[in-house]
């Protein structure tokens, strides 16, 4: 769920949470002096930054907030960000190779060899893909409900004519634009892990199953899987093959996800358990847009190592550990862990050391 303050902070270059605080302290001074250096914690700004807070922060945060940002009220910038985008075919098209002409060119016939996706860059003389077709009635059925969910999105999660562009490219794939795993721990060590993926269907042929396995080095008998309530289309699990710690299924859909449409899906596993090895390695299986990982250990002491890899598929390892945050809550620890642009074949390693073992 995209939130309004995540849009207003990105129109001023606000997001990354260093610029937050720098301008959180300046409005803090002119309010109340000693309000400075109360801005949130990185864990607690991406609560914020990606909807999961439940009603408002605390009452000198949205003083602050609503100085810092006129024109709106906290419970407006915590509200979901909407925005209506016209119908293509009321918007009219123009000449031009553009956004159709990529789509239908690939829809059926996927790029095979290595396709630009990340984040945006400035370089002179790169192009991309503009944002008019030449005619949409010319176009298959499939590309014209492709390109108008691109379009649409492009208004629904500000992204940019490259993103759009880019995404255009990636024709004749299944995109997850957003990947969240949750994992809780318990004290013993038993693992409640809920994946959520926002799929986008760029084929041309409807979604109906996606195959899936998990693993756990230590598990309490077969590991229970079962449908997130959240999904938006109703999910059933088909179990194909499973040993006492892997589990090898598919995702049945219904209705199926037509070529244009996104949906969220997602499942619950329980039955796993975290003992003398605390990581968790997670293979990507498509072009990915946003991925996150959120750890919550319960009585976990003090968190005493943390470290990130993200793996590429000819073996390259990067360290994505300045994309951790992590903090505290009681006695639990909280860590997440976010990943952009992954492609397949990638895999994301995080691991992690407490001090108060497992009973």
């Amino acid at each position: 769920m995209l939130i309004r303050l995540k849009v207003v902070l990105r129109e001023k270059h606000l997001q990354p949470h260093g610029a937050f605080c720098r301008e959180y302290d300046k409005v803090a001074r002119v309010i109340d002096p000693e309000l400075v250096g109360s801005w949130p914690s990185r864990a607690q700004f991406n609560r914020w930054l990606s909807g999961e807070l439940k009603g408002l922060p605390h009452p000198h945060h949205c003083r602050v907030l609503e100085k810092m940002l006129p024109g709106y009220t906290a419970t407006q910038l915590f509200e979901p960000y909407k925005t209506d985008m016209p119908n293509v075919a009321e918007r009219g098209v123009s000449d031009g190779a553009g956004l159709f002409d990529v789509i239908e060119s690939r829809i059926d016939r996927p790029a095979v060899s290595a396709i630009e996706w990340g984040p945006e860059q400035s370089q002179a003389g790169r192009g991309h893909t503009r944002l008019s077709a030449r005619d949409a009635a010319n176009v298959s059925e499939s590309t014209q409900r492709v390109g108008q969910r691109l379009l649409k999105l492009k208004q629904e999660q500000c992204l940019s004519d490259e993103e759009i562009s880019q995404l255009a490219h990636l024709a004749g794939y299944i995109i997850d634009l957003d990947t969240r795993i949750d994992i809780h721990i318990a004290r013993g060590g038993a693992a409640h892990v809920t994946y959520r993926y926002e799929l986008l269907n760029l084929t041309d042929r409807p979604l109906t199953r996606l195959a899936r396995e998990l693993w756990f080095e230590h598990t309490i008998g077969r590991l229970d899987l079962s449908p997130l309530r959240e999904s938006t289309r109703r999910m059933a699990i088909q179990r194909r093959h499973d040993t006492p710690n892997l589990s090898k299924f598919a995702c049945q859909l219904s209705p199926a996800i037509q070529p244009g449409e996104s949906a969220v899906i997602g499942y619950v596993c329980e039955g796993g358990r975290f003992e003398d090895a605390l990581y968790w390695r997670q293979g990507i299986n498509r072009y990915t847009r946003r991925f996150t990982l959120n750890l919550r250990q319960a009585d976990a002491g003090d968190l005493i190592g943390c470290s990130a890899i993200e793996e590429h598929q000819d073996g390259l390892e990067v360290s994505a550990t300045e994309e951790l945050i992590w903090d505290y809550e009681g006695d639990d620890v909280i860590i997440t862990l976010t990943r952009d642009y992954l492609r397949p074949g990638q895999s994301v390693t995080l691991r992690w050391t407490v001090t108060r073992e497992r009973a």
